[in-house]
């Protein structure tokens, strides 16, 4: 009799089955914990039965059960089972052939059956039989076939199907000990982090922040999509350093040539700071061999002598199209490509190598005291707990007009030529919408309107596009407030 609700087949890692019996076992109920948390996540009901080297789940949602299976690291395969019926080659021909045969039709197939326990029959007996009912449709090619049907014997039972998806594979998060990465949400720091989480890494991140709030807003971003596509059995903070200071001795005091060089010391020191603080074993990067000048085999070199902790970097040898490709694959490509590129201080000749020596007597003109207090100030998120209307507002308002933003008046003409913040641009919110991808995205923007209604809109779309763009926060009496004119003038 075929199961009311629907079963799901999730097969346990390789990396896992070969493991000592101890510590397969461990890893094995790690796996089935973070296989509970995905499932929940994703709203499934289901009953979890733990097989050998595969997962049973029963559901009514088997869609939905896959989708969430196939995220959680340590499961190799997933698959949906067609049928579940004694386990008698003739029962088995017979219900398969009627499966399976639309599916093999004109096509070549084989058969492969996997005894999970004892029978008075072998696998070929199996193979044999339900090939011979779908011999006819479609044709026998157990070398080269386009399409495969399994048969799984447990106990008393014998599970069909076809359709195997890849899964996440690995190990299961949380298991290989702890680790911070520093984070800029561009492809490469995000990739590398689902690297680690894939081999088992308890991940925890720090961004040293060079852009501002809504450029904060685009890494938590990221963070949160890793976390909710991926990161089952985890708990994740994420820490963040305000670097501008940083960045402005940096360029006042050490060597244009070695700027690039001085703030990767400047980011491993944070690191370093942070990571003993989370207890963590080590610190991943997303450096990638020869991709930009800090990044060259001489350079790196160097910069391994000021690592105070462990430096990993899982992307070494790959090129941008394949780490690109592997963003898109985990879903972080759509927010990545948003977000701009802030870690690249200009210099006509950035050092492609550097002597220790050297190094070190520009390092040490950036005050170690600034480091530590910047780290001691710096912010921890949560980032499982943070909510969709946490990753809005705090990041869409400002309250001030900063020194050096861009300020658009989004009224219209007639209203502008009547009262404007000083050196204010008139861009009419309709104007703005179609046009701001024209503007500059190396600049800070503050937007206000009649009664601040249209502004966080606006202010949303392009920060979306990559923009460090704000809506200033309530309507033109909170901007005179704020610039210091009286609001009752305003009419």
């Amino acid at each position: 009799m075929e199961p009311t609700t629907g079963t799901v087949l999730a097969l346990v890692a390789p990396d896992i089955v070969t493991k000592s019996r101890r510590t397969r076992q461990r890893f094995v109920t790690t796996l089935e914990r973070n296989l509970r948390e995905a499932l929940e996540r994703a709203g499934v009901v289901f009953e979890l039965e733990t097989a050998g080297t595969r997962f049973v789940i029963r559901t009514p949602a088997p869609e939905a059960a896959a989708s969430a299976a196939r995220h959680v690291f340590g499961i190799a395969t997933v698959a949906r089972v067609e049928a579940e019926l004694p386990a008698d080659p003739a029962v088995i021909a017979a219900r398969g052939g009627e499966l399976f045969r639309e599916a093999v039709r004109g096509r070549r197939f084989a058969v492969r059956a996997k005894k999970l326990t004892t029978f008075p029959f072998s696998r070929q007996d199996v193979e044999r039989a339900l090939g011979a009912a779908l011999n006819g449709p479609g044709k026998v090619d157990l070398t080269r076939p386009e399409i495969t049907v399994f048969v799984e014997l447990s106990g008393d039972r014998a599970r069909l199907f076809c359709d195997r998806q890849p899964g996440a594979g690995g190990l299961p998060a949380g298991i290989q000990g702890r680790a911070l990465s520093l984070i800029s949400g561009g492809f490469d720091s995000a990739v590398a982090s689902w690297r680690m989480m894939r081999r088992g890494a308890e991940l925890h991140y720090l961004y040293c922040n060079l852009g501002g709030v809504a450029h904060e807003r685009m890494v938590l971003q990221v963070v949160k999509v890793l976390h909710e596509l991926w990161g089952f059995g985890l708990r994740p903070r994420l820490h963040v350093v305000d670097f501008v200071p940083l960045v402005q001795e940096l360029r006042a005091k050490t060597d244009r040539r070695l700027w690039q060089l001085v703030l990767k010391v400047l980011f491993y020191r944070a690191a370093a700071i942070v990571a003993r603080k989370e207890r963590a074993d080590a610190v991943v990067t997303g450096e990638a061999l020869g991709q930009v000048s800090s990044q060259t085999l001489p350079n790196l070199a160097t910069l391994d002598r000021f690592a105070e902790m462990p430096m990993l970097r899982p992307l070494l040898g790959q090129d941008k199209n394949e780490i690109m490709a592997e963003a898109r694959r985990i879903g972080t490509a759509p927010l990545s490509e948003r977000v701009p590129e802030m870690c690249g201080l200009a210099t006509d000749r950035p050092a492609v190598t550097s002597r220790v020596g050297v190094l070190a007597r520009e390092v040490e003109k950036v005050p170690a005291e600034l480091l530590r207090r910047l780290v001691e100030e710096r912010r921890t998120i949560d980032v499982a707990a943070v909510r969709p209307e946490d990753l809005r507002e705090p990041y869409l308002f400002v309250d001030v007009f900063p020194e050096d933003a861009v300020v658009i008046d989004c009224r219209e003409p007639v209203e502008y030529r009547l009262w404007h913040v000083p050196d204010a641009i008139n861009l009419p919110a309709g104007e703005l919408l179609e046009g701001f991808r024209g503007l500059a995205k190396d600049r800070r923007y503050v937007l206000y309107c009649t009664f601040g209604t249209q502004t966080p809109l606006l202010a949303e779309r392009m920060q979306q596009a990559g923009y460090e763009a704000y809506a200033f926060r309530g309507g033109l009496a909170a901007v005179r407030r704020a610039i210091g004119e009286d609001s009752a003038l305003l009419l």
